[in-house]
This record gives C-alpha cells, structure tokens and sequence, in this order.
C-alpha cells in the first residue's frame, strides 16, 4: 500500500471546525451577494447604495401619468371640468386638500406641475367631487412674478381656489405684513427666519381650509410630492378605519404625553408619507448597538448548552464533528454575525411595514398629512403664533408632534405609504443630497397594476358600481 502524505490543506479540512468556518464564510458570501441586489436601497442597510439607492421605479410611471393628464388639462381648459367635474357639483367634500408651493430655480417642470397631476391623474368623478383641492402659492411679494407655475395652473382650472397672500390677506395690513413675510423669506442666511416663513406657510394653509371650507379633513401637501394612483379612495378608506379604531370604548380622553397606542380616543393626523430613515432600528449597525451583543449572548449561551447536551447523544461519528474548534466558530462567530446582519441589513429591507392603519408617534416631515378638522384650527393657531414670537419658531414637521404630545392626541400612518418626495431642489436652502434622502423605498415598490385593482376595489366600496365603472 502506498503511502500518500497528506498535504497541508488536507489535514485542515480534515478538521470539523475549518470545516464549519468556511461553510459560515460561504454562507457570508452569498448573503453578501443577495444583500447587494435587494437591499441596496435602505438608507439604514449596509448595503445601501449611493449610486443606486434613489432610483425611481413607480415614482417614474406616475411622473409620466401625472405629466400626461397636466398636458391635456393645459391644452385644453374644459378637460378636467368636463371629465371630473369639482368639489362643488355635489355634497359637501370630505377633504380640503391644499398644496403649498414656492417656486424653485429649476430647468423644465417646476415640481408643482407633476404634484398637481398626479393628485388628479386617474381619479373619478365622485372621488373629484369628495375633494376640495386649493393651491396655495406662498411667494412674496408676488407669486405671480416669482412662480414659473402660477399662471398655468391659475388657467386650467383645476382647483378649487388659488390663492396666495396678496389675494387673501385683509387689506388693513397686508403690505405690512408681506413686508414681514418678504424679510423672512430674503435673508437666505438667517435659518431661524425661514423657518419662520415656512410655519407661517403651512399654518396659513391649513386656516384657510379651516375658515373656507366645512370639510371633516384636511389634507396639507408640500409641492414636491407625487401621490399614488387611487390616493383619495384609499385614503378615505383609511380614514373610516381611524374613525372606528377611535370609537373603542377601551380608548380614553386624551392627557399630556400619554399618546401610547390604545390610548386616546381622538386623533391629529394620519400620515401619508414616511421616510425609511425614521422607522428603522434606533441604534445603527455597531454590534453594542441595538443590543446586539446581549442577543448574541441570550442566543449562544443556550445554543452552547444544547449542542454539549446533544453531542454526547449523538453517534460518535456524528458527535465529533462537534468538536471544542467547531463550537467556537457556531457559537462565537456565526451566532453574533447573523445577529449584527440582521440589524445591520436594515430594518426596512428584512421587516418592511405591513399593510394597515395603526398608530405610530414616529416619522419624518409633513410632505403629506390629513389633519382631523377637530383639532385643525387649534393647531393652526399655535404655529401662527410660533412663526411670531422672539423665541426660535421651531419646524413645521416638529410643531404638530409637539403639539399632539401636549394634548394627547394620536397620531396614526397608513401602509403601504401613498406619497412620494421627489424634491432635490430645496425651496429653505437645504443641501440637494440632504433633500434626495426625504424618501420613501417603499413607495417605489408599488405596483401599477396591483393599485389600479385596489382603486377599483376602493371607489365600488364608497362610491357604488357606477363610479367604479368609471375606471373601466
């Protein structure tokens, strides 16, 4: 018999523990290589991509719808009056819906153009005539000369109204207080009074529903926003579902801070858009963050005990592959990897957000909330009164959170989200790569087909068939 010395790589894969360190290294790779394809548009993931990871998919159909139904409505100003009638052509809407837009130093589209399509875009009659919709053009101090989009969609006769402060204003102290306005919006430098400008802007908007309109919701839109199709039926849905998740009688009067899910019984707003960024794990991807390194112990330290148990149970043959180097490599290594991959590889990518209306006292920005008219003039009110004071006035995404915190108000999101943040020309001097990443992954997941269905689904249940018929 000949005798053949082995080599020294076959003496190491000889060994069960080498063994087991190169099939967790394979298994690395692979993963690798599958978290690279998927998840490389989660801001939160390892793998996210700078390149890749705000590349439009739905946003760019809906573009093209939205931009499509625009065209028409400016070729032609009976269009959308004759195909959706207005708010005014039946009962009292359900939602004053108002955008809030300045205009932007921008080549093509201003982005208000695409917003406004995209609110309309595929809607129905009874859906049109369920929505008041107002744009809001908040230039000073005049809109007319500074936005490139005022005298076109002023023309169409899409909206409702179009306003802005010039035509809205009383006239005892209007240039008083564009000149006010005018000096928070021109000093580029001074962030405290852009801030002032933009809470002026939001409140305003929505007291100008509160005062104008009877509408039990209103609905406040930034103007760089694409909204999905069916948003208005869908969200109507949604609203009849916070309705009756705030008729629990387990649910109590609201109280300063105690907004825990479950608790109040009224409500601020439901959220139509939100940012992966907010709803990912609180820690980041360091292994102590999250507690990971405390799950690996919880998990390895019985996974340890188990295999010692079953070692000695097992075959001989069987049992020495679990040798002390092959424990090690399962319970020191691979253990505290998956665990740290699996908070490392993102939240959104691994979770997600479940379909459903359910209360959340996170998120990120007002690019698209619906306020219950309850509690809409109060707030509006206090961030008149906070664009106003000496103090810093505070953001308009932060002062309706504290706002629901001090009285105890829920604040409720709807999944899957139906707006968009396409804005990478900022309107307050905000970084274009800090304005790229107000952005929803999930939103560019949705699927035309699957949201025509649902569309159809959702105007039959409130409309009736006839209305339905409508989506052909």
């Amino acid at each position: 018999m000949i005798h053949r010395p082995r080599t020294l790589a076959g003496i190491a894969l000889g060994q069960p523990g080498i063994r087991a360190l190169l099939l967790l290294l394979g298994i690395l790779s692979v993963y690798a290589i599958y978290g690279s394809l998927y998840f490389y548009r989660d801001p939160l993931s390892i793998f996210f991509s700078q390149r890749h990871g705000f590349d439009q998919f739905y946003s760019a159909t809906r573009k093209a719808e939205a931009d499509e139904f625009l065209d028409a409505a400016t070729a032609n100003p009976n269009f959308a009056p004759s195909r959706l009638g207005n708010a005014g052509d039946g009962p009292p809407p359900r939602i004053c819906a108002a955008f809030i837009t300045v205009g932007r130093q921008m080549h093509g589209r201003q982005y208000i153009d695409s917003a406004v399509g995209s609110f309309l875009a595929n809607m129905t009659r009874a859906e049109r005539r369920a929505v008041h919709l107002k744009l809001f053009f908040a230039d000073v101090p005049d809109a007319e000369a500074r936005h490139a989009s005022f005298a076109r969609l002023s023309a169409t006769g899409l909206a409702d109204e179009v306003f802005t402060y010039n035509s809205t204003l009383p006239a005892r102290d209007r240039d008083r207080k564009i000149e006010i306005l005018a000096g928070w919006a021109e000093d580029r430098g001074n962030k405290h009074k852009l801030e002032r400008k933009t809470v002026h802007d939001y409140a305003y908007a929505m007291d100008r529903c509160v005062r104008t309109t009877e509408a039990p919701y209103i609905a406040l839109f930034e103007g760089d926003i694409l909204l999905a199709d069916g948003w208005a039926a869908r969200t109507l849905v949604n609203l009849r579902t916070v309705e009756d998740m705030m008729r629990d009688p387990h649910r109590r009067d609201p109280a300063k801070g105690e907004i825990e899910p479950g608790r109040p019984n009224t409500w601020l707003y439901l959220r139509l858009f939100n940012q992966e960024r907010s709803s990912g794990w609180s820690g980041g991807i360091g292994f102590r963050s999250n507690n990971a390194h405390v799950i690996s112990a919880a998990i390895a330290i019985p996974l340890l005990l188990i295999l010692l148990l079953a070692r000695g149970r097992l075959p001989r043959h069987v049992g020495r592959q679990l040798d002390g180097w092959t424990l090690v490599v399962i319970c020191g290594v691979a253990v505290p990897v998956f665990v740290w991959l699996f908070f490392a590889s993102g939240k959104a990518s691994l979770v997600g957000s479940p379909p459903g209306v359910r209360e959340e006292w996170f998120g990120c920005c007002n690019q698209a909330l619906v306020y219950n008219r309850a509690h809409a003039g109060a707030l509006a009110e206090h961030m008149l009164d906070a664009a106003t004071r000496r103090s810093a006035p505070g953001r308009s995404d932060m002062l309706p959170k504290t706002f629901a915190w001090d009285r105890g108000l829920a604040r409720i999101s709807a999944y899957p989200m139906l707006a968009q943040h396409v804005g990478r020309v900022s309107a307050i001097d905000t970084s274009d790569d800090e304005a790229r990443r107000v952005w929803s992954m999930a939103f560019e997941d949705l699927r035309p087909e699957s949201l025509a269905a649902q569309h159809a689904r959702d105007v039959r249940a409130l409309f009736g068939d006839e209305a339905a018929d409508e989506l052909g």
